[in-house]
């Protein structure tokens, strides 16, 4: 599996035959082009994979568009970065680009980008999900397009819950009843119930997701150390001083939740619905006993969900036509394409709003594939993007883990973090 989708938690499997898949152009393509234009593409690790599929949507832009040549180039997710501020200081950038929203934010802060939502008329903005266009938003004005999304389910193991007195068919809808029923499956059956999201940075889109802040409205102050941010910290403390959940929690994370839900010694785990083939490979009887429910969503309502999106250097010459050639990729029906060849989900309404992806199959992978892509419309991409990232995040997990270790209090470990945010931002 290629770096970038793995990044996501997505899984791949080889295709053949895409080039039968059809290529449908948005109506916003129509018009001729210009004669000998040709546009530079970049992608991130989609080879060897989706080489077909990416073939498929260059071939049928050219035919549509004949003075358009479009020359794909995939580009390893750990260099892309650096990659694109060369080849725009060079002189030589691509005219369309594929980043995570991380990388995004950090260009367009350099004025390296073409801003979005001057470019893409309102009707096409329009047909995205709100909450995934403005995810590639900075101060105030967006820089991507969206193109993919892969956003969490809850999975949990119904013998467990059983075991525990819950009822499968009841799952815990919010943050808050998953709680409690993590600590009913702790009491009661002997093992732990989650593992939640605390390690490195995810406390910060926990955060997030119940309406905290990280930064100021400005972008240029941490916040993060209010009351009820302390509040919020100091509930997992107390659940952790407790046992409600290990301590490879903070030292592990999602790898080590994932490993143990696969064992059958973890009750819910929060997870990509792509997760669940994996588990199938590993261990076929806890999968037999998986049930799938939607995301308990925090007070904020609203869903972390990493999202790839396409942007244009704005050192680019062919904006408009860059434009038009995004705008084709993200399109309803090549979105839809796309997601039918492995586990992702489309940014656009209309194709999230295919039957295909309300199918029933045998397995609680297909009942996933339909509650994720029904959380779509409460999916964003809550990445903190922050100058000298490495070192403040650096100093986020260590107030953290300092509190959760009884080195400092809830209090002093966010302030502690505030101050020294503040002192480099």
């Amino acid at each position: 599996m290629n770096d970038r989708m793995e990044g996501l938690g997505v899984k791949v499997r080889p295709v053949r035959g895409v080039a039968a898949i059809a290529i449908v152009l948005v109506t916003a393509m129509n018009g001729v082009a210009a004669p000998q234009t040709t546009l530079e593409f970049w992608t991130i690790s989609l080879q060897p994979f989706f080489t077909d599929y990416v073939n498929g949507l260059v071939a049928g832009y050219r035919r549509a568009n004949p003075g358009v040549q479009v020359k794909w180039v995939d580009v390893q997710f750990q260099a892309v970065e650096q990659k694109l501020l060369a080849a725009i200081a060079g002189g030589v950038p691509p005219d369309v680009v594929n980043l995570n929203v991380e990388f995004t934010s950090r260009i367009a802060e350099r004025g390296a980008l073409v801003d979005m939502d001057a470019a893409v008329p309102a009707a096409d903005r329009a047909k995205y999900f709100e909450g995934l266009w403005s995810s590639g938003r900075f101060k105030g004005r967006s820089y991507g397009i969206p193109w993919y999304i892969a956003p969490p389910v809850l999975i949990y193991n119904g013998d467990l819950f059983k075991k525990a007195g819950l009822n499968v068919l009841t799952p815990p809808a919010t943050e808050d009843a998953m709680i409690e029923a993590a600590k009913r499956v702790k009491d009661r059956a002997r093992v732990y119930g989650f593992m939640p999201p605390l390690d490195g940075t995810r406390l910060m889109y926990l955060f997030l997701e119940n309406g905290l802040p990280v930064l100021s409205a400005n972008g240029k102050l941490a916040v993060f150390n209010s009351p009820a941010h302390v509040a919020y910290l100091q509930k997992y403390m107390d659940l952790f001083k407790a046992d409600y959940f290990p301590d490879d929690t903070l030292r592990r994370g999602f790898t080590g939740a994932v490993e143990r839900y696969s064992a059958g010694q973890l009750g819910m785990l929060l997870v990509g619905p792509q997760f669940l083939l994996r588990i199938k490979e590993s261990n076929p009887e806890v999968y037999a006993k998986t049930f799938v429910a939607p995301y308990p969503m925090g007070k904020g309502r609203v869903i972390h969900a990493p999202l790839m999106a396409l942007a244009v250097p704005r050192a680019s010459k062919n904006h408009e036509e860059a434009g038009r050639f995004a705008l084709y990729v993200t399109s309803d029906e090549n979105q839809l394409a796309f997601s039918k060849l492995t586990v992702i989900f489309p940014s656009t309404k209309k194709a999230a709003a295919d039957p295909y992806f309300r199918q029933k199959g045998t397995g609680p992978e297909w009942q996933a594939r339909a509650i994720a892509v029904g959380e779509l419309k409460f999916g964003r991409d809550l990445t903190v993007v922050v100058p000298n990232q490495t070192e403040l995040f650096k100093i986020f997990r260590e107030a953290v883990e300092g509190a959760f270790f009884g080195k400092m209090s809830a209090k002093a470990a966010l302030d502690w973090a505030v101050r020294e945010w503040n002192a480099r931002l």
